[in-house]
C-alpha cells in the first residue's frame, strides 16, 4: 500500500438610456420592459459580472484602494465561486470540496486578515493510496507510483523549462508574442513537452493537481497546461512556495465576509438578462433579474468588468460585436464537478485513485484516465466523508457527473474491490457542484490566427474589461495578481 501527501489547489433587460446622476449615485424607479414591475435604477462607477474569486476581489480592491463605487452581479446565492464549502449539519464542521488551499503570492494572506479570517500554514494530510481502474472496478496489484525523488526531480525539470516563459505568461498575456514568434515548446501537446523534458515521473502529480480540471490533459497544448499548472504551483509542490488555509478550514468564510462588506452592492441570486455597452466612455447599462425575489435592478455603470468564463451562454445578454465573437468563438473548455459523498464501504484514511490498468507496472503516462472520469474518492481526515471530482468536456453536466461517480463506485463493488452493504445502498451525495466551464483553451490553428492578441485587444473595448481564469492563471492568488494589473487600467479609464 503506497502513501501520498495530498496537496491540491487547487474559478433582463429592457435597454435603458444613459443618464448618469450628477453625483454618480442616483437611485430611481422605472418599469421593466414588458413586466409591469417596478425597476430600481442604481448608478455605479464599475459593474462587475461574477462574484467568484476575481469578481469579489475586484470589488474590494476597487472600493477600498481606489475609492470606486461598485456593484457585483452573481448568479449564485452567495459569493465565492468555486470554494464550495459544505458544513456538516450534525457537527458544524466545514468541508471544502473546491479550492483546497491558497498559495502565498503577493502577501495574499493579508487579504484574509483584512476580513478577520485567520489563516495558518497548510498541513498536508497523509492518506493511503488505493489504485483502482474505475473502468472495471478492479484494484491494481502491480502498479508502482513514481518514487518521491524521481517525482521531485521531474517537477524541478518542469520548473526550469517553464520559468523561461514567465515574462510572457504571467501575470497575464500582456506581453505575449505574435503567432510567428511563439516558442515552439508552448505549442507542443503536453505529452510531447513532457517527453522532451523528461517529465514522465511527474505526470501523475501534475495530473492530480491540474488534470482534474482538464478533460484532455495529455493532449492539451502546453501553453494552456501552464495556465493551470503554473510556476507557483510547481514551486509549492517542491516546498519553495508557502501555502495556507483558514484556521476554520472553511474557505467560504472569506467570501461571506466580503459579502457583508459589500452589503447591498452584492446582487446575489441575480443574472444579467440584457445589456447595452457603448464605446469610449459611453458606459454600460445592465438589467439584472433576481430570481429569488423576482425583482429587477437597472445598473448604469461607467465601466463593466467581466469576470466569469466568456462562454456563449454567459455572453448571450451582451450583444457581441464581430471582434468579440471572433475572439471568444475560438475558445473551448473542460467541465469538472466536485462533490462530497459518504458510504460505509469506502476505506477510511485513504484516497481511492482512478488508475487505468495499462499504467502497470510503472507506465506513468498511461496513469491518466480517458474522460469522462471520476478522479478519486478522497477521505477527509477524521471523518466519514469523501471528496470526489468528475471531469468531462464542456458539455459535461452535473447530472452526468453524478452518474459517472456512482458508476465508478458500483463497478468497484461488483468487482469485489469494495464490499457492498446489506441491504445494498447507493452513495450519499451531500454536495455536488459544477466547476464548469473551466480551463479555457484553444487549438494550435486558432492560436496561429492570433487569438491571444484578439483577447487582449478586447480589454477596454465597449466600456468592458476582463479578468478571470480565461485571462490568466487559474489558481486564485495568481489570478488576483493578474486582476491587479487589470484594475489599474480600469481605474485609469474612468
Amino acid at each position: 500500500m503506497a502513501r501520498i501527501i495530498l496537496t491540491s489547489v487547487c474559478l433582463l433587460l429592457a435597454l435603458a438610456p444613459f443618464s448618469f446622476a450628477a453625483d454618480g449615485e442616483g437611485e430611481g424607479k422605472g418599469k421593466g420592459k414588458g413586466s409591469g414591475r417596478p425597476v430600481t435604477t442604481i448608478h455605479r462607477d464599475v459593474a462587475i459580472v461574477g462574484g467568484g474569486a476575481a469578481g469579489s476581489y475586484s470589488a474590494v480592491r476597487l472600493r477600498e484602494e481606489f475609492g470606486v463605487t461598485v456593484v457585483v452581479v452573481e448568479k449564485d446565492s452567495k459569493l465565492g465561486g468555486h470554494v464550495n464549502t459544505w458544513v456538516d449539519p450534525a457537527t458544524g464542521r466545514g468541508f471544502d470540496a473546491g479550492v483546497q488551499n491558497w498559495i502565498e503570492i503577493n502577501n495574499a494572506s493579508s487579504f484574509f486578515e483584512r476580513f478577520g479570517v485567520a489563516v495558518q500554514p497548510n498541513v498536508r494530510s497523509v492518506l493511503d493510496q488505493h489504485f483502482v481502474d474505475f473502468a472495471t472496478g478492479t484494484r491494481l496489484t502491480n502498479y508502482t507510483p513514481p518514487p518521491t525523488a524521481d517525482r521531485s526531480a521531474a517537477l524541478r525539470r518542469y520548473l526550469a523549462a517553464a520559468e523561461q516563459f514567465l515574462p510572457i505568461l504571467e501575470p497575464g498575456w500582456w506581453n505575449f508574442p505574435e503567432p510567428s514568434q511563439i516558442p515552439v515548446d508552448l505549442l507542443l501537446p503536453f505529452r510531447d513537452f513532457a517527453a522532451k523534458h523528461n517529465l514522465t515521473a511527474g505526470i501523475p502529480q501534475i495530473f492530480a493537481t491540474t488534470g482534474f480540471g482538464k478533460h484532455n490533459f495529455l493532449d492539451s497544448m502546453t501553453l494552456f497546461l501552464m495556465r493551470s499548472f503554473d510556476f507557483s504551483m510547481a514551486r509549492t509542490l517542491l516546498g519553495l512556495e508557502a501555502n495556507f488555509v483558514p484556521v476554520s478550514r472553511r474557505n467560504q468564510d472569506l467570501y461571506d465576509a466580503i459579502s457583508d462588506f459589500l452589503g447591498p452592492d452584492a446582487l446575489t441570486s441575480s443574472t444579467v438578462t440584457d445589456a447595452q455597452r457603448l464605446n469610449g466612455n459611453g458606459g454600460a447599462t445592465l438589467e439584472v433579474y433576481n430570481w429569488a425575489t423576482g425583482t429587477t435592478t437597472r445598473v448604469v455603470a461607467k465601466k463593466l468588468l467581466f469576470t466569469v468564463a466568456p462562454t456563449e451562454e454567459n455572453l448571450k445578454p451582451f450583444d457581441l460585436d464581430g471582434d468579440e465573437k471572433s475572439a471568444f468563438d475560438g475558445l473551448y473548455y473542460s467541465s469538472s464537478v466536485v462533490g462530497i459523498v459518504s458510504h460505509p464501504s469506502l476505506p477510511l484514511n485513504a484516497s481511492v485513485v482512478n488508475t487505468p490498468a495499462a499504467a502497470q507496472p510503472d507506465n506513468w503516462v498511461a496513469a491518466v484516465p480517458s474522460y469522462p472520469f471520476t478522479a478519486r474518492f478522497e477521505n477527509y481526515p477524521n471523518s466519514t466523508y469523501y471528496r470526489v471530482i468528475a471531469v468531462g468536456d464542456q458539455t459535461f453536466t452535473k447530472e452526468q457527473a453524478r452518474d459517472v461517480i456512482q458508476g465508478s463506485f458500483d463497478r468497484m463493488v461488483a468487482a469485489g474491490t469494495l464490499q457492498q452493504t446489506t441491504p445494498p445502498q447507493d452513495l450519499t451525495f451531500h454536495l455536488l457542484e459544477s466547476h464548469g466551464p473551466v480551463s479555457a483553451s484553444a487549438s494550435k490553428q486558432v492560436v496561429d490566427t492570433g487569438i491571444i492578441q484578439k483577447l487582449n485587444g478586447l480589454q477596454g473595448s465597449r466600456s468592458t474589461w476582463y479578468t478571470g481564469a480565461a485571462w490568466s492563471v487559474h489558481l486564485t492568488t495568481s489570478l488576483w495578481r493578474f486582476t491587479d494589473t487589470v484594475l489599474s487600467r480600469v481605474v485609469a479609464s474612468l
